[in-house]
């Protein structure tokens, strides 16, 4: 909202953009003058000047410039793998509807483009969310007076397998000499996440006080190649507690730069197949993270210093991760009932 601000002579004066011209090749903003007997009617002047111009702008410009404008825009704040997402599902989806003009879209013309999409390709509830979040944040950015309000399919609640102890050493055994051995006891010792492990060297480690700083991550460009970042929040700087057994195990293969030279693709790639060759159920390198968590509910760590050392930034993930083992925990006391029913059948 324009401020005007009072001249000598009584009247109200506001500035606001108009164009940019180029002089000498160099651009200049030219502005426009707007007055008024008050300060509230040289403002709604401004507005309405600025309301116009935005609309004009909004007319010669397609849904596919709006989302290409609102990319270019985060480019540089955002995450470099959440520029990507947004890259992607700008190539990938609602192709027809970003032939369309932006004022001419309805909010029933999203609704049918984004069925169609979730019908032909079978997308997820998240992914489906993704595209809307993109989206509304686009349409937004040049028609402020639009309210994307659609219907999407109900979340799908993820059902978590945390590998037992016995899968993890086993794991451990099998890749032992390797990137992947290192990997997995970060995952499962510390609760790192691919990124993190392969972001992390050798001199964050600090031996004489026995801890680890974590405050970097790899992450993958829209150009498809790796970059070193700070974590996407602040929860991601953190600095863990490593225990005598751990740095037992980290002495035997600590050396200097990087601590694994692997990608953090390569390491889900590599993990499947040990589980695969393992004979073990299917699970993901991300599952390690899971049990870590499964470990500090079970010792009844509070949530508080659990999400510190996970570096998450809500409890969401954890309390997923406690129903789970809840769960577990409910099938085992459903068995140990059921049995004590049985023999008082019997008795009878």
């Amino acid at each position: 909202m324009p401020t005007a601000k009072k001249l000598p002579s009584g009247t109200w004066r506001v500035l606001v953009y108009s164009h940019t011209e180029y002089v000498d090749g160099k651009p200049k903003k030219k502005l426009k003058s707007f007055t008024g007997a008050t300060k509230k009617e040289a403002e709604y002047k401004a507005s309405l000047f600025q309301m116009q111009i935005k609309d004009k702008a909004c007319h010669n410009i397609t849904l596919e410039d709006a989302l290409l404008g609102y990319i270019d825009s985060k480019d540089g704040v955002l995450s470099p793998s959440t520029i990507r997402g947004y890259k992607q599902i700008q190539r990938t989806y609602l192709l027809d509807l970003q032939k369309k003009n932006l004022p001419s879209i309805t909010n029933l013309d999203v609704q049918i483009a984004l069925n169609a999409e979730r019908k032909s390709r079978q997308l997820s509830p998240k992914t489906m969310r993704n595209i809307v979040g993109l989206l509304s944040a686009a349409i937004g950015l040049y028609r402020e007076d639009f309210i994307l309000k659609v219907t999407l399919p109900e979340k799908e609640r993820y059902d978590y397998h945390i590998p037992s102890q016995t899968d993890i050493m086993n794991l451990l055994a099998r890749t032992e000499g390797t990137d992947l051995h290192t990997a997995i006891l970060l995952a499962a010792c510390l609760g790192l996440r691919r990124g993190e492990i392969c972001a992390l060297r050798w001199n964050d480690f600090d031996w004489n006080t026995k801890t680890v700083k974590i405050n970097k991550a790899a992450v993958l460009t829209a150009e498809d190649t790796w970059q070193t970042k700070n974590p996407k929040s602040y929860a991601g700087n953190r600095v863990l507690s490593i225990s005598d057994g751990l740095v037992k195990e980290l002495e035997k293969i600590k050396s200097t730069g990087k601590v694994i030279e692997a990608t953090p693709t390569q390491i889900s790639h590599r993990f499947i197949r040990a589980v695969k060759s393992a004979g073990l159920e299917h699970f993901r390198f991300h599952d390690l993270r899971h049990f870590n968590a499964s470990l500090m509910l079970a010792e009844g760590i509070p949530d508080k210093y659990a999400m510190e050392r996970m570096g998450h930034a809500t409890p969401s993930i954890l309390k997923s991760v406690y129903q789970h083992t809840e769960n577990e925990k409910r099938t085992e006391i459903n068995y140990v009932m059921n049995g004590c029913i049985d023999r008082f059948l019997q008795k009878g």
